[in-house]
């Protein structure tokens, strides 16, 4: 009698556990939003906060075409869990396997997530330039990775994308029509863009930042950036689903990015013609943007970085 209630028990419990488990990879799910930009297009929307365990580093904005056989990924998710996350939040609106993946950047959240994917048939393709940066910081990322976000680290194999194209590269994709556009370093080594000609949708990856403020970090080059940012607006996009944020319009992108890139720039330049040290930086009247999530936290160091960038050309 004693070894049958035993027995129970741990059935009971191991029906909890389950339960429990799947209670807490759906509410990690629910952290990701999903929002139709065009037929067939749609932007999912990652927490704006750090990386963390609960978030799986999927603290980005993805995105994904439905094509007529799959499902084209844009940007893979920050751990292997936070890959499945995706895909489950993807096959709430179509069942189609995901065929390709296309990499914006060499960021975390940008492409940990690709080995979870080949290993189901995946392609992943990316720039020369962005396929590089992954090769070269993937290491120091997955170090820092794995301590932010602790036990939903395991399993994770970060893999760069297999296939590197080097210049601007029109592709046909079961029946979607996309161009892949290199635009070099900015917010990290190297950034690409994935623009629908047609649906006048552009997915920016890291070169554009809304309703958070951007992150000028060792990695970046915002002179580059400036000038990634300004190739954007040479394509006239209607949409942009942006690195960070919801997606957005044009002129809203270039008000969260791209003036305060110019605005940190001018500002910097001052200082250094007035011969101040960077210690000066950190009084640079940033509140116009304090608007912006992590204003408080970032804001000191982003003017710091764009000193001692500019101090050196």
């Amino acid at each position: 009698m004693n070894t049958n209630k035993s027995f129970i028990l741990k059935c009971a419990y191991i029906l909890v556990a389950s339960i429990l488990s799947s209670y807490a990879s759906i509410a990690r799910a629910a952290s990701l939003d999903i929002e139709q930009v065009a037929p067939n297009i749609y932007a999912i929307i990652g927490p704006l906060e750090q990386r963390s365990e609960l978030n799986l580093a999927n603290n980005a904005t993805f995105g994904f075409i439905v094509s007529d056989e799959g499902v084209i990924l844009i940007d893979s998710g920050g751990t292997l869990e936070g890959a499945k996350a995706l895909e489950r939040v993807i096959h709430t609106i179509t069942p189609k396997p995901i065929t390709h993946i296309i990499n914006t950047g060499g960021q975390d959240h940008r492409w940990f997530g690709n080995h979870y994917f080949t290993e189901k048939g995946a392609v992943t393709i990316t720039s020369t330039m962005t396929q590089a940066d992954q090769q070269q910081r993937g290491s120091s990322q997955a170090d820092n990775t794995a301590r932010l976000t602790g036990p939903s680290w395991t399993g994770t194999e970060p893999h760069a994308a297999q296939k590197a194209l080097s210049d601007s590269t029109r592709l046909e994709i079961s029946g979607i029509t996309l161009k892949i556009i290199p635009v070099g370093p900015a917010h990290t080594g190297g950034e690409t863009l994935v623009w629908l000609p047609k649906q006048k949708v552009l997915f920016s990856g890291d070169v554009v930042y809304v309703e958070r403020m951007l992150g000028i970090g060792s990695q970046s080059h915002h002179h580059e950036w400036i000038k990634a940012f300004e190739k954007i607006v040479e394509l006239q996009p209607e949409i942009i689903v942006p690195g960070h944020g919801h997606p957005t319009t044009l002129a809203i992108a270039t008000q969260d990015t791209y003036n305060y890139l110019t605005f940190l720039r001018n500002e910097v330049s001052k200082l250094l013609q007035a011969d101040e040290d960077i210690s000066s930086a950190s009084a640079i009247d940033q509140s116009q943007f304090s608007y912006l999530k992590v204003y408080e936290q970032i804001k000191n160091r982003n003017a710091q970085r764009v000193f001692e960038e500019m101090e050196w050309e």
